[in-house]
């Protein structure tokens, strides 16, 4: 297995550079095009990403987790969501580093073989950073208007993490 996963890339960019030449495509020329392109998106959608890492920041660190924990706690209880994994029900689609730190701070607090620690390792791989992701694609294509997608994305979030909570109570609950 070891062999098939070492010889995967450098069989692929073979395959790649004999179906270019096949083709008479100048392969290196291409690649090199495709590049500055890459470069050119990255220049586009680097405020983007630095806008929504300062907000992050200053988010973590004004205490506004904690306002929207005290906030949804009567919420997670009518859905029988445990109060420990507000924070990281909140911070998920904003941040997926930010959801992967709480999750480990998560872990180290209630013990790793709980069910909520499951339930909250469940609900970061269930669900998607909307925001980060909405800033990113939408950025980089200049849409100003997103219409119904957060809406729909938050939705879906919010599902996953239903999903997340219940499948967990079911299989180790």
């Amino acid at each position: 297995m070891d062999l098939i996963a070492n010889l995967a890339i450098p069989l692929i960019m073979l395959v790649i550079i004999i179906y270019g030449k096949y083709k008479k495509v100048d392969v290196f020329e291409s690649f090199i095009t495709g590049a500055i392109d890459g470069l050119k998106t990255a220049l586009n959608i680097l405020p983007y990403i630095i806008g929504i890492f300062i907000a992050i920041g200053i988010f973590k660190s004004g205490k506004g987790i904690e306002m929207l924990e005290f906030i949804f706690a009567p919420i997670a209880n009518l859905f029988k969501i445990p109060k420990e994994l507000i924070g990281l029900i909140i911070m998920k689609p904003v941040s997926g580093s930010g959801a992967l730190g709480m999750y480990s701070e998560l872990a180290a607090r209630v013990s790793v073989d709980s069910i909520i620690e499951k339930m909250g390792a469940t609900i970061v791989g269930a669900s998607e950073t909307v925001f980060y992701t909405m800033a990113i694609y939408y950025g980089s294509q200049k849409i100003k208007k997103t219409r119904h997608t957060l809406v729909c994305a938050l939705l879906s979030h919010f599902a996953g993490v239903l999903a997340s909570v219940y499948i967990c109570y079911l299989i180790f609950g």
